[in-house]
């Protein structure tokens, strides 16, 4: 009988999420503001698996008391999030956003910093669309095959609990986010050439096999 392999698939599917930036920056000329972006908003992708992650834990072990916990982490790693992207944004020289501008809105102050945080990753993604979809959708699809080996088929939402679930995701992501940051000084510094933003994609890829090898029990 044919029995598929979800922690090969779970590696592949990192591996081609991983490899898409580098094949467009080496053969099609994905330029540094495309792969940062892109690397930012993978943050997101991976704060939204877990708020998914600390939801399901709630709700199969009817451990409401705790559910407070998922709101606050959304707010907490919101921010974090937001305060990266303003400062990426500002490395890459480009001009302050505006929100109300942006959704074409009037935002009420106390949104102010989430919703310029949310503005910069639209105008990430207009400034490279449609092309920069083609990466989300596959880093996108990594996390999620991720989720269903580890979190459900290995069993992880019988025993992990919401306090766990909730600092989890920082250790990689603060690595992630230096990273990035210090990418962005250097590609400014030597204006951009390929061979450093694939450097920087290759060390991506190096972080992550080494991240999803320590998940693995």
């Amino acid at each position: 009988m044919l029995k598929m392999d979800f922690k090969n698939a779970s590696n592949t599917a990192l591996v081609l999420a991983n490899l898409i930036p580098l094949i467009r920056v080496v053969f099609y000329g994905w330029d540094a503001v495309l792969v940062l972006a892109l690397f930012w908003i993978e943050n997101l992708i991976i704060g939204a698996f877990n708020v998914i992650k600390m939801a399901s834990v709630v709700i199969y072990h009817r451990s409401w008391g705790k559910a407070g916990l998922a709101f606050f982490f959304i707010i907490h790693f919101g921010l974090f999030w937001t305060i990266h992207g303003i400062i990426l944004w500002d490395i890459l020289g480009f001009n302050s956003v505006d929100p109300n501008i942006v959704f074409n809105t009037n935002l009420h102050r106390a949104l102010d910093l989430p919703a310029e945080g949310a503005a910069i990753m639209v105008s990430f993604i207009k400034l490279h669309s449609p092309i920069i979809w083609l990466g989300l959708c596959g880093l996108i699809m990594s996390h999620l095959v991720s989720f269903i080996e580890h979190f459900l088929l290995r069993g992880e939402i019988f025993n992990k609990d919401v306090n766990v679930l909730m600092s989890e995701p920082y250790k990689n992501v603060v690595a992630l986010h230096v990273g990035l940051l210090g990418g962005a000084f250097l590609l400014n510094y030597f204006e951009s050439p390929i061979w450093s933003l694939a450097i920087i994609v290759l060390l991506k890829m190096l972080y992550d096999a080494r991240a999803s090898v320590a998940h693995t029990p």
